[in-house]
């Protein structure tokens, strides 16, 4: 059985590593011929989310990715308002892209089942039980699933990683500055991801970014920036999932806001919900066919449309900050955040997603 993958990238190559992994033939194409270039974007990955890699797709435990074992979300003058903190147990990963992204092309490139394809302008059809779009904006997206919930965060992201002096480096940290949310995330003992959404569609040149930086570092003896990157920010959520054998996946099916790190975490409940139905199907003998998206669909679109509006509330909520007042809104937040069971369900959600349906 062959599946067909659109689009060289993190989802495409982590989609298609599960799929082998299946014992099915997967061929990439893409008509890019540069694949990864540089780039400064981390993603953070769940504990269970981990734990569903290393079982189903590859061994991560001896690469890089760095665990992170407390969160702390703090206000413009350095209070810590809320913080998440499970007995010093691991609560997500963090990782560079580009390494993820590495370390997936090279293990792909060598597994005789996977083949990667110059797609040109063409729109493969012929020999393939499933078609799945990991690419945005192309003839595909356009042509079949052209409607979708969208609107505009008026943020941009902007992304860098520092170089600092060696440290244990294990608490993430989010400041909800006057600038916008601005999140510290550790990626080894000597590095940290820094993201700031940055409201308003605010522009920042490297030179005031630093000054920011800067003044919410603490005690990190900065050393050196990495190149600045910066990228609008949208929500996005596809109204229908497939066209006849032919599935959207990854940011092609929903992005988010980067607020709570959550966007490659959809991606990934997302194929375990793929894996479980094709897998099923494999192991009854029966065929891997449009019904297959139909039951994914099924199953994971009223997850993503809770989840995804759920972070559009946090982000929304963070925004009216001003409207309370920073005294009465810092202290509704601590309050919900001291009831254990919140604090919990919160810890929960952001580790497993929507659990019910």
């Amino acid at each position: 059985m062959k599946i067909c993958v659109i689009g060289m990238n993190l989802t495409s190559l982590i989609l298609s590593k599960a799929l082998v992994n299946s014992g099915l033939i997967v061929h990439l194409f893409s008509s890019n011929k540069n694949y990864m270039g540089p780039s400064t974007r981390t993603i953070g990955v769940s504990k269970s989310n981990v734990n569903f890699i290393n079982k189903n797709i590859i061994d991560l435990k001896t690469k890089k990715l760095h665990d992170i074992k407390k969160i702390s979300i703090l206000s413009e003058k350095k209070n810590e308002i809320i913080k998440f903190y499970n007995k010093g147990e691991n609560l997500f990963s963090l990782i560079e892209v580009t390494t993820l992204f590495n370390i997936l092309y090279n293990k792909l490139k060598r597994d005789k089942l996977f083949k990667i394809k110059n797609s040109g302008k063409q729109i493969p059809k012929k020999n393939y039980e499933l078609i799945i779009n990991c690419e945005k904006n192309n003839k595909i997206s356009r042509k079949y699933f052209s409607t979708k919930l969208e609107k505009s965060y008026n943020s941009f992201a902007y992304t860098t990683i520092i170089r600092h002096q060696k440290i244990q480096n294990i608490e993430a940290k989010q400041y909800f500055t006057a600038a916008g949310p601005l999140a510290f995330l550790p990626l080894s003992s000597k590095e940290t991801s820094i993201v700031l959404s940055a409201y308003n569609n605010t522009k920042f040149n490297d030179e005031k970014l630093k000054k920011l930086i800067f003044k919410f570092s603490d005690n990190l003896k900065i050393k050196k920036f990495s190149e600045f990157q910066k990228a609008k920010l949208k929500y996005s959520l596809a109204r229908k999932y497939y066209f006849k054998n032919i599935l959207l996946f990854g940011d092609t099916l929903h992005q988010i806001h980067p607020l709570a790190g959550q966007g490659f975490n959809m991606t990934l409940r997302d194929l375990k919900i793929l894996l479980r139905v094709i897998n099923n199907r494999i192991d009854n003998g029966l065929e891997i066919n449009a019904s297959c998206l139909e039951e994914f669909e099924k199953i994971a679109k009223p997850k993503n449309f809770l989840f995804s509006n759920a972070i559009n509330f946090i982000e929304k909520f963070f925004r009216m900050k001003k409207n309370f007042g920073e005294y009465e809104f810092n202290y509704l937040i601590k309050k919900i955040g001291s009831n254990n069971k919140i604090n919990n369900f919160f810890m929960r959600t952001a580790d497993e997603g929507i659990t019910t349906f």
